[in-house]
């Protein structure tokens, strides 16, 4: 039994490429290597909340989350790596004072506040207001929370910054919402190759079976630990670097084509 970890963005689909489905060719060959008895995962700093009908109608066994700050296998939460609380009560305080837009991310769940206009408004242009609660408990949510996403103004970014260097593990400017204006805030333990390793032990599937398919620079990790990486042709030089194989572009069916290669029937 092999184990096979995707990450979604530059990979599964690409939205900035206007491709925002799974190639069909792709779903041919994910359902072909189910059924021959492997394992198939998606490997994600995305919350669950943000995959579509069409990334979770994937004949998938299980999500890794946040980069690993959740595990979901078989529609069960088998890890959650929640941020302090207190630290957590601090920086959606902080951010306030601010004036910056954020939203709460837990396991199943995104809130945000009906005030934040800015941030919501982003998303409801997308078509993706469906995936926000907006009437909740913020302490309450505050205890189950992984993620703070928040936007920021420039002439906050140093103290931002000073606030992740201190307490987290990972801090972006840029990430899917195509601004220059986001930060994450997470645990400094989460990590996407940990949480591979916790699903391997979980089925009792050797390292030397593992697989993971990325082009971004936080599938390094995931890189370094599989035994078999396989970059797409469209991620960065140091990506590809990192990589066993590089395969061709996500444009051009790179994923399909690698696929039919190394797990033939």
């Amino acid at each position: 039994m092999k184990a096979l970890f995707f990450d979604i963005d530059g990979t599964l689909i690409d939205p900035n490429k206007g491709i925002m489905n799974v190639p069909e060719s792709v779903k041919s060959e994910l359902q072909r290597i189910k059924s021959l008895g492997h394992k198939l995962f998606i490997a994600t700093g995305r919350p669950k909340a943000m995959l579509n009908e069409d990334l979770l109608s994937l004949p998938m066994d299980g999500y890794i989350l946040y980069n690993g700050g959740v595990i979901e296998v078989e529609d069960k939460v088998i890890y959650e790596n929640k941020m302090d609380y207190e630290l957590a009560k601090a920086t959606c305080d902080m951010l306030e004072k601010l004036g910056s837009d954020y939203m709460l991310e837990t396991a199943h769940h995104i809130y945000i506040d009906p005030a934040f206009h800015e941030l919501y408004d982003f998303f409801k242009e997308l078509g993706m207001e469906k995936m926000f609660s907006q009437d909740f408990d913020r302490d309450e949510v505050l205890h189950r929370t992984i993620k703070v996403e928040a936007n920021v103004k420039h002439q906050d970014y140093d103290l931002l910054e000073h606030h992740l260097e201190h307490d987290f593990g990972y801090m972006i400017k840029n990430d899917e919402h195509g601004s220059d204006h986001c930060f994450e805030f997470y645990s400094p333990t989460i990590s996407k190759a940990l949480a591979i390793e916790r699903v391997l032990n979980y089925y009792q599937i050797p390292k030397k079976q593992s697989y993971g398919f990325g082009d971004g620079e936080n599938d390094i990790e995931m890189f370094n630990y599989v035994k078999h990486s396989i970059a797409m042709g469209n991620a960065s030089a140091d990506v590809m670097a990192a990589a066993d194989i590089t395969t061709d572009t996500i444009e051009n069916d790179g994923l399909a084509k690698i696929l039919k290669v190394i797990i033939p029937n």
